[in-house]
């Protein structure tokens, strides 16, 4: 395994291009690390991309988090738990032996939630546990931690928030001291007779961890805040489990379930959704529909899809098939043709519109371009600016203000996404589209604009919310996102049996 670290700005450093066409069968040795495209939009200079981390194995990252603003958790499909030290990157370490399909981090709380195993059950690990398990691994002073505050809890406090799990929260936890009596000396690795194992004598940091009850199978898992609480939703391929626990840096709290909403088959993703003010939604998006379940009384909301979004899908549709056609005529049928076929409109005037996502916007979208808000979110201009025009000048309607303003969504069908409310309407005409179905989408502020970054299967697109204007980052290698670390996106790629972690900082 080896690892390099290198700074990559994205205006300046095109990489070797990865596209459908690159030849990974080469018989000579050649640099094969995929990098970001060259772009040209001078807003885009605050970009950088870099790689933190390669491992030549089987298998791939598939979800990571940061502790600290400096250790780099990666769950790999096959190593297991891994560690990187961003501030002096060697080598990833294995620190558990389960592999992780999901990580969240809160920090707030002191824990960390993961679905992992072969079970694919939720667990809650201890934050400052993991967090002395990597200073062992990597040989770091435990007295030099960032939050030297926090510790180790006892292990038979932990013992007693596991055994609460699940439970109604009608037991306060007792005050534990710390538990670090049995933590001096080096860590060892034991070998299980399943998996390996690290030990401090006979204290596993690992065990600092309970599963939540009836969890297994998970498929994903959601995380909302509040002032007071901390809500998960479980995903599973017949229901959606709400759970709940409050939100303070005591990590003695255990999750008790709140709700389950049964659903009639698996859904392609599921999101949380407030009115600004408090929770209300969750979002659970089929290829067919899209609904809005209330956490309240259960009762399901089905988001429409109105016949203006309908008719700017099928113009887009139409629009690329013909820029398609034209830029890839079909090759003529004679070795010697006599006349070129000329680009034609597609004979299927039509495409089926399927659901891939919805989720809340984070932000109130006020810095587009006036002319293409739709009627219901805009409003005339001012007395004092209309009488101010001349009779040839048409002044631009205004924004509706936010605080007018229900809370705004953003809708992906197939390749092309919307801002609509939850009602269907759309908020804008701007279209949205990308180079292939996005399975995740984040959204960066770049300044004072706000960018949407799409992962696609095999590609990464990053889109203008202003413009709507599309760049392709990486494509042509089979891409997964890790996480969403304060200003920067982390990503992994797979390609000739290596695996590549990189991460986009959006304000250099």
């Amino acid at each position: 395994m080896t690892l390099s670290e290198q700074n990559v700005p994205l205006p300046s450093a095109p990489p070797p291009p990865y596209t459908p066409h690159s030849q990974h069968h080469d018989s000579v040795e050649r640099n094969d690390v995929p990098e970001a495209r060259e772009t040209e939009q001078a807003d885009l200079s605050r970009l950088e991309l870099k790689l933190l981390a390669t491992e030549r194995s089987v298998g791939s990252y598939e979800c990571g988090c940061v502790l600290e603003d400096r250790f780099l958790l990666l769950g790999h499909s096959v190593l297991g738990i891994q560690v990187l030290d961003m501030e002096r990157p060697t080598k990833t370490q294995t620190i558990i032996w389960a592999r992780a399909r999901k990580m969240i981090v809160i920090e707030s709380s002191r824990i960390v939630l993961m679905l992992a195993g072969r079970s694919k059950q939720i667990r809650c690990y201890s934050l400052d546990a993991l967090l002395r398990l990597i200073y062992a691994v990597l040989g770091l002073d435990w007295r030099k931690r960032l939050v030297p505050e926090y510790d180790l809890p006892s292990l038979d406090a932990w013992r007693h928030v596991a055994s609460q799990a699940g439970k109604a929260p009608d037991v306060e936890p007792t005050a534990q001291a710390p538990g670090n009596e049995n933590l001096q000396g080096k860590v060892v690795m034991v070998a299980g007779i399943a998996k390996n194992h690290y030990a401090f004598g006979n204290t596993v940091l690992q065990n600092y961890c309970y599963k939540f009850p009836e969890s297994k199978d998970a498929l994903d898992l959601r995380i909302y805040h509040t002032t007071a609480y901390i809500f998960a939703a479980v995903l599973h391929r017949d229901k959606i489990v709400l759970w709940q626990r409050k939100r303070d840096a005591d990590n003695l709290h255990a999750f008790f379930r709140l709700k389950v909403f049964w659903i009639p088959t698996e859904p392609r993703s599921i999101a949380f959704a407030d009115d600004r003010v408090t929770l209300r939604h969750i979002l659970a998006v089929f290829s067919t529909e899209a609904t809005a379940i209330n956490l309240r009384d259960s009762k399901v909301q089905t988001i429409p899809i109105h016949a203006k979004v309908e008719e700017l899908y099928q113009s887009t549709w139409m629009r690329e098939q013909y820029e398609h056609r034209l830029s890839n005529p079909r090759p003529p049928a004679s070795p010697v043709p006599t006349m070129f076929p000329r680009p034609s409109l597609p004979s299927t005037l039509s495409l089926p519109i399927h659901w891939t996502s919805l989720i809340q916007l984070p932000f109130y979208p006020e810095c587009l371009p006036a002319t293409s808000l739709t009627t219901q979110y805009s409003i005339p201009p001012s007395y004092n600016t209309v009488v101010a025009t001349t009779p040839f000048e048409a002044p631009d309607p205004v924004a509706l203000p936010s605080t007018a303003a229900p809370q705004l969504f953003f809708a992906t069908l197939g390749r092309q996404s919307f801002i609509i409310d939850l009602n269907g309407a759309l908020f804008t005409t701007q279209v949205y589209h990308w180079s292939d179905e996005p399975d995740h989408i984040e959204f960066v502020k770049i300044r004072n604009d706000w960018c949407a970054v799409g992962f696609g299967r095999d590609t990464v697109d990053l889109v203008h919310i202003t413009t709507a204007k599309k760049q392709r980052l990486m494509n042509g290698v089979p891409v997964r996102f890790l996480s969403h670390w304060r200003t920067a996106l982390l990503w992994s790629c797979t390609a000739n049996d290596k695996s590549h972690v990189y991460m986009l900082q959006t304000d250099v």
